[in-house]
């Protein structure tokens, strides 16, 4: 349903009330609505762009827990799906709850939130899509985010709310730049009762129609009207629409820590902001997400034993193998192994012994205290 049919079961769709309140409505959300989606949908594909890599006592293997993060939480959705939703509903709602049920993973649509203190907080009602369970989670045995103390959107929405009223009334004023306005000098007189001007409006506005609807008309007069155009003064321009707009993705970006030149399609210093989003956007959330894993699935224990889950979001841009040969050549002098080279470019490692192997070139050498001529 759209926006627009929503304001329609308050106004008959026919009133100009309805046509004019709703479209301006609807404009606003719809700048708003946007530019929060763009933010979502940029850390959402981050995160599910990321690699979840799964460690037993140190060593990295792939089994149960790397499939059901990277493949399939649970029966109906795939992982990028998975993620794409979590994020959503994380952001939105500033938080979110996922249920394990049968060794699968799924994001709750409700419950209820029982807080406590000195006890664990456990949560009713829980739903998930038509299926309502029966019983209840405590905190331990769900995954349970919460972004921060105050909604994102909320914090948007009231910025919005006074700013938003700009936008509308700069696009209406280049709405109004754009159309002609003018006066009907009449040299005949008409009665001025209520029932004759009626008839004199229609009888302009019948006249005049085709002239103001048409990229090209030509109108002709008869005697008794005689219509003067009035000077435009002041229009806005469309850039100056386009700026206002541009503002309501510079605010959402500043909410949501996403550089100005990302959230706007923006492709100059890309690497640069690229690294910014990673480091103050996504790379939090994505910690966010690890540690509630790893302290429920796995426990203090096992974690400092090295069993544990690892997000990884070097893997979330793309690489040209050949812009980065010289670096993985140094990295390879100073001891990265042929696999561990492979996983940064995103490629699948080796089971070869060989390419476990670490080398360094003899340039490096270990430095004994006071043998160093570097030493004083």
């Amino acid at each position: 349903m759209s926006i627009k049919d929503i304001f329609g079961r308050f106004w008959n769709k026919n009133d100009t009330i309805y046509n004019c309140y709703s479209t301006t409505v609807a404009l606003e959300i719809f700048y708003k609505e946007l530019a929060i989606n763009s933010a979502i949908n940029i850390i959402a594909k981050c995160i599910a762009n990321a690699e979840f890599r799964t460690f037993k006592q140190g060593k990295e293997i792939k089994k149960h827990n790397y499939y059901l993060f990277n493949i399939e939480p649970n029966q109906n959705q795939n992982a990028t799906e998975f993620n794409l939703e979590l994020i959503r509903k994380l952001i939105y709602d500033n938080e979110v709850l996922v249920v394990q049920e049968n060794e699968k993973l799924y994001i709750a649509d409700g419950y209820t939130i029982n807080d406590r203190t000195l006890y664990q907080t456990f949560f009713t009602n829980v739903s998930v899509k038509n299926l309502n369970f029966q019983k209840t989670y405590f905190m331990e045995d769900v995954f349970y985010l919460k972004l921060n103390n105050s909604k994102i959107k909320k914090l948007i929405d009231d910025v919005y709310s006074s700013y938003g009223m700009l936008i509308s009334q700069c696009m209406n004023d280049y709405k109004k730049s754009k159309g002609v306005r003018g006066k009907i000098k009449l040299t005949t007189s008409f009665a001025q009762k209520h029932e004759n001007q009626i008839q004199l409006q229609k009888l302009i506005q019948e006249k005049f129609r085709s002239y103001f609807s048409s990229d090209n008309s030509v109108m002709p007069i008869e005697e008794g009207f005689d219509f003067i155009e009035s000077e435009r003064k002041g229009a806005t321009t469309s850039t100056e629409v386009r700026e206002m707009i541009n503002e309501i993705f510079t605010i959402v970006g500043i909410a949501f820590n996403i550089p100005e030149g990302i959230i706007k399609g923006d492709l100059a210093e890309v690497e640069e902001q690229r690294r910014n989003l990673l480091t103050f956007c996504v790379d939090p959330i994505a910690k966010l997400y690890e540690d509630e894993i790893n302290r429920k699935m796995y426990g203090e224990n096992a974690y400092i034993e090295g069993s544990k889950v690892k997000i990884d979001t070097s893997r979330v841009e793309h690489i040209n193998i050949f812009d980065v040969a010289s670096s993985l050549d140094v990295l390879t002098r100073i001891g990265f192994s042929h696999n561990n080279l492979l996983r940064l470019i995103g490629e699948e490692a080796i089971n070869e012994k060989w390419a476990n192997e670490h080398y360094m070139t003899k340039n490096y050498q270990k430095q004994e205290g006071g043998n160093s001529k570097n030493e004083e």
